[in-house]
């Protein structure tokens, strides 16, 4: 069995069955709860660095970990299961989700930064204390399979959660540079911008036209497919999405975005911007193959809302920062994303 195979089974597979009495999508989704905006960081700030999915790997990395965060002016705390390993996750599943509790249950942590992305988010999203989370807001910020928690913790709680560089992420001015206007200064009215650059994949493209208004939700597809048909299904209705993923053919993108729209996760979308696919299209494409702009003309047109594609964010170096839950404007015909504070 391949890891994507893996990643779009084992959600399903590994749910308790007092987990889906708990939490049903149709319960969950009835009602959106009150934005909560966690406190902005301070330079000195503690920051929990934990592995909720892949594990550190070499401890020369741990090391580049830990002097990310000495970068950007905060202090790293090390979770207390970072170090261990099992199978292909940082801890088992209660481990990894000890880790989390920790960090949200620690009044001297002020940010969780996870160290890589990887697969094994959706594996422990059913021992996680959501009531807890909520009474602790603080920033958690990651991308690629922390969508998983990133959607889920916004979806049950209100916090508005972020998606943005992990810490083994490649150094990016343009990246630090959107990171830190979300998670240190106030609350204010910001414009994302793509990188200028030569690189098409850079280039905005409006696909639909239109304005669309709503709270931002989204993140790497393939995890939010794999969240479909489970108590933790992702919830679009008045709602802005971002959509990326990496190393996905572009059949498999297809597949994705129709499991989503079939699943009924899209239903209620007021518009749609995606990312950077990186690495989806073949190299070198037939005459007549379709590539995944092609794919989503296809399957996301007809949803009939504004859509703009190619934006920064994704598996990518440059790459904004999308805060879940905040109040956002799309605007197709003239290319641009504004985020507001509240």
């Amino acid at each position: 069995m391949t890891r994507r195979q893996f990643l779009m089974t084992a959600a399903a597979s590994s749910i308790p069955f007092s987990a889906v009495a708990q939490l049903s999508p149709q319960e969950s989704s009835v009602t959106s709860p009150p934005a909560i905006h966690p406190p902005k960081l301070k330079p000195g700030d503690s920051v929990a660095v934990i592995a909720p999915a892949s594990p550190i790997g070499k401890p020369e990395d741990l090391t580049g970990f830990l002097d990310r965060v000495k970068a950007l002016g905060l202090s790293p705390i090390q979770g207390p299961n970072l170090a261990k390993e099992f199978g292909f996750f940082g801890g088992t599943d209660q481990e990894r989700a000890d880790d989390i509790m920790w960090a949200f249950n620690n009044p001297d942590i002020k940010a969780i930064m996870p160290i890589r992305g990887g697969y094994g988010c959706t594996r422990l999203l059913h021992l996680l204390d959501f009531k807890e989370i909520k009474q602790n807001p603080k920033i958690l910020v990651g991308y690629s399979d922390i969508t998983a928690l990133l959607v889920l913790i916004q979806q049950q709680t209100g916090m508005i959660t972020y998606h943005g560089p992990v810490l083994a992420s490649s150094k990016s001015e343009f990246a630090d540079s959107y990171l830190k206007t979300l998670l240190f200064e106030p609350h204010q009215v910001t414009f994302l911008k793509n990188p200028v650059t030569e690189d098409e994949n850079y280039h905005l493209r409006t696909i639909t036209s239109g304005i669309a208004r709503g709270t931002l939700t989204g993140g790497n597809l393939t995890i939010l497919a794999s969240m479909c048909g489970t108590p933790y299904q992702l919830q679009t209705k008045g709602k802005i999405l971002f959509l990326e993923d990496v190393s996905e053919a572009p059949y498999r993108i297809d597949r994705m975005l129709t499991q989503l729209i079939h699943s009924g996760a899209m239903d209620g979308v007021k518009g749609i911007v995606t990312g950077q696919f990186a690495k989806c299209d073949p190299e070198s494409p037939r005459p007549d193959e379709w590539l995944v702009a092609d794919v989503i003309q296809d399957r996301l047109v007809p949803l009939k809302v504004p859509i703009l594609s190619n934006a920064a964010f994704g598996h990518v170096k440059d790459k904004w920062t999308l805060p879940l839950g905040m109040t956002a404007e799309l605007d197709a015909d003239q290319k641009t994303l504004q985020l507001f504070g509240k």
